[in-house]
Order: C-alpha cells, then structure tokens, then sequence
C-alpha cells in the first residue's frame, strides 16, 4: 500500500494495547507506531505471550506495526555508557522483528553543556553502525530521528553522510524541523535519500515559542512537504505524532487522532497531482 497513514501511541498514552489497536482500526489508520521506554506501551521485556496477542490482533484488525521507538542516547563521555545504548537499541530492534515492525526509532541525544558535536560525530557513528548489523540480520532498519541538539537537517547530515549502513535511515519530523527553524525544502534534500518514514505535527512559532496544534491548525507548511514527496515518489508511511504524553492538556485521542487522519487523507490527495511530475 503506498503511503500508508499510522500514529504513534504517544497520543494515547492512557490506552491499553487492545483499545490502541481497536481504535487504529474503528478510525481508519493502516498502522501504529508503537512507543518504548519505560512509560511505553511495549517493551523488550515484554512475554513471548503478550507479543504474540500484540501481533495477532494487530493482523486480525488489518493493522501493520510500523515502528518501535527506543529512547537512546549516543553522546555520553563515558564508553561504557554508550555501549548500554547500543545494547538497548539491539533489543529493541529484536523486540521489533517480533512485533513484525520495519524500524526501530532512535535517537542521538541531547550533547552535554560544553561539548563540540564534531568531536562527538565519530564515537556516533561508530554505536549507529553496531546496531544497524544487529538491526539488519533481523530484517529490521533503524531509523534515526532528528531531535534534541540534532534536530535540523543540517545537525544530522554529518552523521547520515559518514554512517553508510544500509540498514540505517531517517526519519523525518516535518514539524520538528519547522519549529527549529528549517524550511521544508531544506530538510527534504538533506533527509529524502535516507528515509525511512514522515512523522506528522503542526504547530506555531519557532524556538521558545513554538507550541502544538491540532494538524492543519498550525503554520507548517505540510502541504508544500507533502508535494515534494509525492513527485519524488515516496511511497512510505505518514506517522501522526499527537504528542499527549508529553502534552496532557492537548485534545484526548479520541477527538484528536480522527481528526488528524482526515487532515493527512486530504494532504495526501492535494498532493497527489504532483505525483509523476504533472505539475510544476
């Protein structure tokens, strides 16, 4: 299915796995983007028995697992530090082969006050490219995400450029980007040869004074990111991020996810005249 439409359970955080993937399906989403951590709704350390029900309701309600995020972070001084990250990231990205998902999200880090992230590049890519050959004898990819100090395209080309791994992507977070001040075109020629899937938010303001709306409420500018897809021919997925676990006073995913797919849906096919190149 060509650009399928998922959300990350970040927006439910309230949910248990059968209502999350009851709902995906009731609204209408292809998928889910599953979030780890200690406060996500799967685990490495989850059952052999709860990853089997995980999976067979997900297929019995036509619903795929597009991603599985672990909480990572490559900067630290320490080797010994960075070295459990990658450990961590090895079993998320067996966690993801056993909930049948494609990527394992990942991300960098926030640097430490004082440190030069040229002199950290190195040591990431070194940790990026060990858990990609994990990643990879599971048939499964990691997708690193722009964020924190890394958060503009241009932060995370020098990694991208030096970590050639095949089984190593991006991610990209139009939203995010936006609000750290990147225009879309911008992040599509950095991003686009490595990407794994979209993620989807909008907001208003930049910096400090960026704050969530509700998708097509905003100022980014989707549409524009959107078309630049499509005509180049991506065919992955579109991941809504209703950030409401860390956000609570954000609309509950009852209103807001339905919402935010009919936006997508309707993106998707203003863009689509685009697609082949029939427009300029």
């Amino acid at each position: 299915m060509p650009n399928p439409i998922t959300f990350s359970t970040l927006a439910c955080p309230e949910w248990p796995i059968e209502t999350v993937i009851a709902k995906a399906a009731e609204f209408g989403y292809n998928g889910l983007e599953w979030r780890g951590g200690a406060q996500g709704h799967v685990q490495p350390s989850m059952s052999p028995a709860g990853k089997g029900a995980l999976r067979r309701l997900s297929a019995d309600a036509g619903l795929f697992a597009l991603a599985v995020t672990a909480y990572t972070s490559f900067v630290s001084e320490d080797p010994n530090e960075r070295q459990a990250n990658v450990d961590e990231l090895r079993r998320y990205a067996d966690l993801a082969a056993e909930l049948g998902a494609r990527y394992v999200r990942a991300f960098v880090g926030e640097l430490p006050p004082g440190v030069d992230s040229a002199r950290m590049h190195g040591r990431i890519v070194e940790c990026l490219e060990a858990a990609a050959e994990h990643a990879r004898h599971n048939g499964v990819m990691i997708a690193l995400e722009p964020h924190d100090h890394f958060v503009r395209s241009a932060a995370v080309e020098p990694i991208l450029q030096r970590a050639t791994h095949p089984a190593l992507g991006v991610i990209w977070d139009i939203g995010n980007t936006y609000s750290a001040g990147e225009d879309p075109v911008e992040g599509f020629a950095v991003l686009s040869q490595r990407l794994c899937y979209v993620q989807v938010k909008d907001g208003q303001g930049r910096g400090a004074d960026w704050r969530l709306t509700p998708l097509g409420g905003g100022e980014v500018p989707l549409k524009r990111a959107f078309e630049m897809l499509l005509a180049s021919g991506y065919a992955g997925a579109f991941s809504v991020e209703w950030e409401r676990a860390w956000h609570p006073e954000l609309d509950p995913p009852e209103a807001a996810l339905p919402a935010a797919l009919r936006v997508v849906q309707r993106l998707l096919a203003e863009a689509q005249p685009m697609h082949g190149g029939t427009s300029a």
